[in-house]
């Protein structure tokens, strides 16, 4: 059986990150997740966050973790916390769009 080689690739067209594989993922999970659950606001959570290297960016209507050069790394529910959960929680986020639409920043 063959098995074929394809180059690994982490630049995506649409600007969302690309699958985790379940060791990365559960990396991610074991680091971000409490800050998360223990954030207060959304202020609180981009505070927390920055202070590990990443950011929180919102593409297609999702929340996407960028790191700290603008990489899309993964997305909120794929390290267990969608957006609509931290939106329950923290409440609905306050966000600045760009021309397009399609990619939004948290509004201080």
């Amino acid at each position: 059986m063959a098995v074929q080689s394809v180059p690994f690739s982490t630049e995506t067209t649409s600007g969302m990150p690309l699958p985790l594989d379940s060791e990365t993922a559960m990396l991610l999970r074991t680091v971000l997740l409490p800050h998360f659950e223990r954030a207060t606001s959304w202020g609180d959570l981009c505070a927390r966050l920055a202070a590990k290297g990443y950011e929180i960016t919102f593409r297609n209507g999702h929340l996407v973790l960028a790191d700290e050069s603008g990489k899309p790394v993964c997305t909120g529910s794929m390290i267990g916390s969608p957006l609509a959960r931290l939106a329950e929680r923290l409440g609905r986020p306050k966000l600045r769009t760009d021309c397009t639409g399609a990619c939004a920043t948290l509004q201080n």
